[in-house]
């Protein structure tokens, strides 16, 4: 089930207090819109009622969608620094909820489901689009590396990061955001044919690969960020 509570928060803008409500955890087969709502940016997106001024809280919650094979802890961007500790607790939570230690019919439910841990919204929304599109969260990842090494001050770090923003057969797009205010800082469109490349050439990036691909933090930022 999909649970929410509420908060009072101060509005950056004029100061007032304001109620809002918050998710502890989002159950997507049960409530597919707040699925549309995260894709399409809406999901607790509030305003304060005093001045207008848009607020958002950041995300500290589970995500549950066992259709698509989707179980994500999403964290705020503030606790990037602190990716390893959350990373193992992502993988006792999900050990406790759908794996080993988890009642058999729960197991049986989360059969082929790949835990993962992200960290501020635009990385939770880049996984639901990665999911959308049939891409492999690995290879999405390894594909990043390569425009990073192939386009010269490429403006990651500090806050910025590469994400998928939307795709189709012929093309991905890649935004460098802001994940912590949802800016989107430049644009690259990238044929799809790259991607492909990248799961062909298996030699040339089986290193990177394996230093992915049984994590639960998928995100380039684990070898920028120090454990």
């Amino acid at each position: 089930m999909s649970i929410f509570n509420t908060a009072t928060a101060t509005c950056p803008e004029c100061g007032e207090p304001v109620e809002i409500s918050w998710a502890a955890s989002v159950n997507a087969d049960r409530r597919p819109d707040l699925r549309s709502a995260i894709l399409d940016r809406s999901f607790q997106a509030e305003f304060c009622p005093t001045c207008g001024q848009p607020m958002r809280l950041p995300p500290h919650l589970t995500y549950v969608d066992l259709a698509r094979r989707n179980w994500i802890l999403v964290e705020d961007v503030a606790e990037l620094p602190q990716w390893a500790v959350h990373e193992a607790e992502a993988g006792k939570l999900f050990e406790e909820s759908f794996g080993p230690a988890a009642p058999p019919v729960a197991q049986e439910l989360a059969s082929g489901v790949r835990p993962r841990l992200v960290f501020g919204w635009p990385a939770l929304r880049e996984k639901l689009i990665c999911t959308e599109l049939g891409l492999d969260d690995v290879q999405l990842e390894l594909l990043k590396l390569a425009v990073m090494r192939g386009v010269a001050g490429t403006p990651v770090g500090d806050g910025l990061a590469l994400r998928l923003v939307a795709g189709n057969d012929d093309t991905l797009t890649l935004d460098v955001v802001n994940d912590a205010t949802e800016t989107a800082v430049s644009t690259t469109e990238l044929p799809r044919s790259l991607y492909d490349d990248i799961g062909t050439d298996t030699a040339a990036w089986a290193p990177l690969r394996a230093r992915l691909v049984n994590e639960i933090f998928v995100d380039v930022q684990r070898f920028m960020i120090g454990a």
